[in-house]
This record gives C-alpha cells, sequence and structure tokens, in this order.
C-alpha cells in the first residue's frame, strides 16, 4: 500500500504528541503541558484551548462526548510538571471546558502513547507488552490484547472496519483486524521527512503529527 502526504500547518504546540478528528475539528494533545488544542484542519487556526490535568502527554481520543488524553508518569527527559505523576493515567475532560472528569489507571501500569474508542472499547497502545490492548468502555478492565511486530507503538486511528497504528522510529503506519491481531495493510513513510507520532482519520484520510517538529501533514488519498 503506498500513500503520499502533504504538509498542512505547524501545530500550535511545539510538540504535537497526539492527534484525534472530530465533527469539529482537529484536537491535537501538547507534549509537555498537557494542554489541547482544537484547530481547524484546513488552516490550522486554533478554535479552543485549554489545560487538562494530564503531564507528559502522549495520545488523544474522543469518545462518550469528552476527551481522552495520555498521561504518562514521571519524564526523565525534562523537569517534572506539577500534573506529572508516578504511574501512568488516562484523563478524561471536559470538551468545552477542559474540567477533569476522571482518571484511570492504565492495565499494567505501561506506558501509552496512543489511544482510540472503536465500537468494542477504549484501545491503547501499551508499550511496555510491545502489544495493543482494548479495555471496557465502563470498567476498563482489559478485554483482550494482542503483540504489535515493532517497539515504538504510537498514535491510532480508526477507519470503521481496522485499528491503524503509527510505529515512529520505524516511521511505518500499520492497519490491523482487531478481532484477529493480524496485519492486514501498510504504510512506509521511507521516502517522507517526517515521522509519525499522532495518527488520525478526518475527511477519510490519515493525518499525522510530528511531535520533533510540530508540523501536521495528510494523506493525499483517502483510506
Amino acid at each position: 500500500m503506498t500513500q503520499q502526504f502533504e504538509r498542512m500547518f505547524s501545530a500550535p504546540t511545539p510538540h504535537p504528541n497526539g492527534l484525534q478528528g472530530t465533527r469539529e475539528g482537529l484536537w491535537i494533545a501538547d507534549q509537555d503541558g498537557g494542554h489541547a488544542f482544537l484547530v481547524d484542519p484546513e488552516s490550522g487556526s486554533t478554535v479552543r484551548s485549554f489545560g487538562t490535568g494530564a503531564g507528559k502527554t502522549s495520545g488523544v481520543a474522543f469518545g462518550h462526548s469528552a476527551l481522552w488524553m495520555c498521561s504518562n508518569g514521571m519524564p526523565v527527559t525534562r523537569v517534572p510538571g506539577p500534573h506529572d505523576t508516578d504511574r501512568t493515567r488516562i484523563v478524561k475532560t471536559d470538551i468545552r471546558t477542559g474540567a477533569m472528569l476522571a482518571q484511570i489507571r492504565v492495565p499494567a501500569d505501561s506506558d501509552v502513547h496512543g489511544l482510540e474508542w472503536t465500537p468494542e472499547g477504549l484501545w491503547l497502545t501499551t508499550l511496555d507488552q510491545q502489544a495493543l490492548t482494548v479495555v471496557d468502555s465502563k470498567s476498563f478492565t482489559p478485554l483482550r490484547s494482542f503483540p504489535v511486530p515493532m517497539e515504538r507503538a504510537h498514535g491510532l486511528a480508526w477507519d470503521g472496519r481496522s485499528l491503524w497504528c503509527a510505529f515512529t522510529t520505524e516511521r511505518v503506519l500499520v492497519r490491523f483486524n482487531t478481532l484477529e491481531g493480524s496485519e492486514v495493510g501498510r504504510i512506509a513513510l521511507g521516502c517522507e521527512s517526517f515521522e509519525p507520532h499522532g495518527l488520525t482519520i478526518w475527511g477519510q484520510r490519515l493525518w499525522i503529527s510530528d511531535a520533533s517538529t510540530g508540523e501536521v501533514y495528510r494523506g493525499r488519498d483517502p483510506v
């Protein structure tokens, strides 16, 4: 499978480490401060933004009328912030104000760099197990997981049939059948100049945010 990407805009934060498409636009997660930015997909202009109470954020999802942000414990590459904690959390926030509605502990306290809601539940990139894990939408208990072929699983995107996962180090997007855990397609980004961190589908196209450069990209063809 081949796909080319075009640069769309610079994110409103230097390190956009999560990306989620909604009817309102694109949500971007700020890696350092745990802020969430809703931006217009065409111009990149900010519609609204707020703090979420998450720290060292990597990954964002929308579901059950709320925003969900990964908060990956204490950082090792920067000074800890006021919202950093010893364990990884998923922070549920109000979509309008950013008010914290709940905090959920991650299965096995794994680092998580990607989230995505599907009809089955909330999928997580559980990095410590090198797996993708789905948890129940109400109890957040693990339902099942399957191993992935590369270590640095990052952003997730649901296309209505299968789950896409960005692997940052290898610069590959892999499409999985979630019932079998089997790979059904992949896109190599070898000729592109960016790293895939945040990943989503909006307007029937794949979108990627690069937390290293601060840029946002869109696939040229529908998925």
